[in-house]
């Protein structure tokens, strides 16, 4: 069977036993060909490499090096420009990706250039009393027009990061000293680039003049791909590390895994050098976190040797040797919760909770697991959490799809040629009570099959952000083995290969899916979402299928949406997030920082009476009567008692159970690149999850409407 992947990202974590591969100039040639014509052939949009796609490309490839306009000059740009723009297809079906390589030289000499301008800076003494604003995220500005203009932008943004210090209360000497070692740091990584990577940066930029989810991934981000969106499993020794100043520290280890079971390795120490069961060992001091992973796994079974430092002995190193194994990055698995739900009138309910991460193998029977268990539990109802759920395996979306009902179609598919409909198969159902689902603008791609076929079967009554992401496409992951067979291992390209449309006709292509009730969101007003990326295709639409419908949603939905008003106008969370919305309202209509010290502390201070405000607010509620309980598929395999949720305590981390690249930063920015755009601020950071209350309350409104035909008597209760 074909296995088809819709995803809005990949990790950066690999399984397989594999150094990164140097391509000769002649195999990274002979890839980029193959990718072409691989892109011509089959990806949904048939267009041909030519003169015009070869200008987006060479943008595209410009932007994805330089994504900030900060490093090239427009010079450079112009002098690309001249020799590529319509150049670059030629040299694809030449078999060569000298251009690639060429353009990254020019990058690595600007980029020293830059940090060059940067030690200069650090040495100036600034003036924080002129009234100057800065531009941090300045992707949309033209490049620099030449040196003398760019060492002005380099030296603001040094300006900039000092007074980031100062407003800290960092030591200047200290704020110099990370300053300087953060930009050295970018230089030296981006010098460490291998073949095989640069080679991604350029194909990559080719897949996404088609479309922005096609890549190609190199053998490294081949195996992180299959780890993090398919299997989530690996072979290693079951330890996260992050970077730390020069040195990879052990962060966390999972809990039975080899690190775990040896009592040989504890959080903190760190490890200086790799080896393998044979061979010498290499220092990995101020190495690349992501080669420092990739020598450290490996085939399950075999041994890998490290030199630590003891984070209880700092002054001695000692070496041990751990045999791999298998990890399963358990985080990222479905999870459920019990919540014991206290209504407005003093009533118990006890309602089930499901969180889906994502679409992985077999996660629609890791669900059904949890419905059963949470039936057991006698749940009046059940809210299916796809906020975060960013897509995976189109046929796990079907089959997870069916588990709310009766066999019938799903979600139709049309590549260029024609349009098949997908059905659930399987006449079980494993769960026929209420449902709600919550999703969001992070909802992508296989989490949008499902809701959009929920809300037009009448199954499922959705609540959350005013739209998902809107990605309607389905990728595939070929692999370039056929077409270069001498070639060891040149990677995979995934690629958009055609576009899902609801059972109901239309498409979430761009339009994603709008709930029955909106709950006010951030990622509402932020500029994401499948309409904000580059070269997206077009939404286009189709004609519906027959289906049975269930019309368990839609007459509820008036008196529904009203209760839920009522308790959302009430609600000081849901007005604290109100003023958050305006406050990124107003930064998105002025991007730019004052680099004005008094205007920025009064601006630090406005935010902080804010904080301290909401904080004492929250802390003189009362209690609420609620109770939630934790359920995990170990709960059930172990037949395991569910876990009573004490205490609110939300971490941001990548894969637990896995080393993972985890990057420690001096200063909120992107340690691979501190010119990138933040990501904006997830509320996965606050205790306080209003959208998730809410849903509770309305699923509490949606048992009894069901139960009863008819709600009674409204009554807020303030939160």
């Amino acid at each position: 069977m074909k296995r088809f992947i819709g995803v809005v990202g990949c990790c950066i974590v690999m399984a397989l036993p594999m150094r990164a591969i140097e391509f000769t100039a002649t195999q990274s040639g002979r890839i980029s060909f193959a990718v072409s014509k691989l892109l011509e052939r089959y990806h949904y949009r048939q267009s041909t490499v030519d003169d015009a796609l070869s200008e987006k490309f060479l943008k595209t490839y410009l932007n994805g090096l330089d994504y900030n306009h900060l490093i090239f000059y427009q010079s450079d740009v112009e002098e690309f420009e001249k020799l590529y723009s319509q150049k670059l297809d030629d040299a694809l079906r030449a078999g060569t990706s000298e251009p690639a390589f060429a353009i990254f030289d020019r990058y690595l000499q600007r980029l020293a250039e830059g940090r060059r301008q940067v030690d200069k800076a650090l040495q100036e003494k600034f003036d924080f009393n002129q009234q100057e604003n800065f531009l941090p995220v300045r992707n949309k500005a033209p490049w620099p027009l030449d040196k003398k203009e760019a060492e002005s932008l380099w030296t603001a943004r040094v300006k900039y990061e000092l007074l980031q210090g100062k407003l800290n209360k960092e030591k200047p000497e200290e704020t110099v000293r990370l300053i300087g070692k953060r930009y050295a740091r970018l230089e030296k990584t981006m010098r460490e680039y291998d073949a095989e990577e640069i080679l991604q940066t350029y194909l990559t930029a080719l897949s996404h003049t088609f479309d922005p989810h096609s890549d190609y991934l190199s053998p490294t981000e081949a195996a992180n791909f299959e780890i993090q969106n398919i299997s989530l499993k690996l072979s290693g020794i079951g330890a996260q590390l992050q970077w730390d100043d020069g040195n990879t520290k052990v962060m966390s280890l999972v809990p039975g895994g080899p690190a775990d079971l040896s009592k040989l390795l504890k959080p903190n120490d760190k490890i200086v050098a790799v080896g393998q069961e044979k061979g010498e060992m290499v220092d990995v001091v101020e190495m690349r976190l992501n080669k420092v992973v990739q020598m450290i796994r490996g085939e399950r079974a075999t041994k890998v040797r490290l030199t630590v430092i003891p984070v209880n002995a700092p002054e001695t190193k000692k070496d041990i040797v751990l045999v791999r194994d298998e990890i399963k990055l358990k985080d990222q698995h479905a999870k459920a919760q019990l919540i014991e739900h206290i209504d407005a009138l003093g009533k118990m309910h006890r309602l089930g909770l499901v969180n889906l991460p994502q679409f992985y193998d077999n996660c629609s029977d890791d669900v059904a697991k949890l419905l059963e268990r949470l039936k057991k539990e006698k749940v009046e109802g059940i809210i299916l959490d796809l906020r975060r759920n960013g897509g995976g395996i189109l046929e796990e979306s079907i089959k997870l799809t069916g588990l709310f009902v009766k066999e019938g179609p799903i979600v139709q598919v049309k590549d260029h040629k024609e349009t098949r409909v997908m059905k659930d198969g399987d006449p079980q159902v494993a769960y026929n009570g209420p449902l709600l689902i919550l999703q969001g603008k992070l909802s992508a791609s296989a989490s949008e099959i499902t809701a959009a076929a929920l809300q037009d079967y009448g199954r499922a009554l959705l609540v959350g952000d005013l739209t998902t992401h809107g990605k309607g496409t389905v990728q595939q992951v070929l692999s370039l083995d056929r077409a270069l067979e001498d070639i060891p291992n040149p990677g995979k390209l995934k690629l958009t290969v055609s576009k899902f449309y609801r059972i109901a006709g239309g498409t979430t292509q761009k339009e994603g899916v709008t709930p029955e009730i909106v709950l006010p969101s951030i990622y509402d007003y932020l500029d994401i979402g499948e309409s904000s990326l580059e070269n997206s295709l077009p939404a286009g639409g189709t004609m519906p299928v027959s289906y049975s419908r269930l019309d368990l949603v839609q007459k509820y939905v008036p008196e529904l949406a009203k209760r839920s008003k009522l308790r959302v106008d009430a609600s000081k969370d849901f007005s604290y997030l109100r003023e958050d919305i305006a406050e990124v309202k107003r930064r998105q209509d002025d991007k730019s920082v004052s680099l004005n010290e008094t205007k920025r502390l009064a601006e630090k201070k406005a935010l902080k009476d804010q904080a301290d405000l909401r904080k004492k607010e929250r802390a003189g509620r009362k209690p609420s009567m609620d109770r939630s309980f934790d359920l995990t598929l170990e709960n059930i395999e172990k037949n395991e008692p569910m876990t009573l949720v004490v205490a609110v305590k939300k971490e941001k981390t990548t894969e637990s159970g896995a080393v993972v690249k985890t990057e420690k930063t001096d200063a909120p920015v992107n340690v691979e690149d501190p010119l990138a755009e933040p990501e904006p601020d997830s509320d996965e950071s606050s205790p306080f999850d209003p959208q998730l209350d809410e849903a509770v309350s309305i699923l509490n409104d949606y048992v009894e409407v069901l139960k009863t035909g008819l709600i009674g008597e409204t009554v807020v209760q303030k939160k």
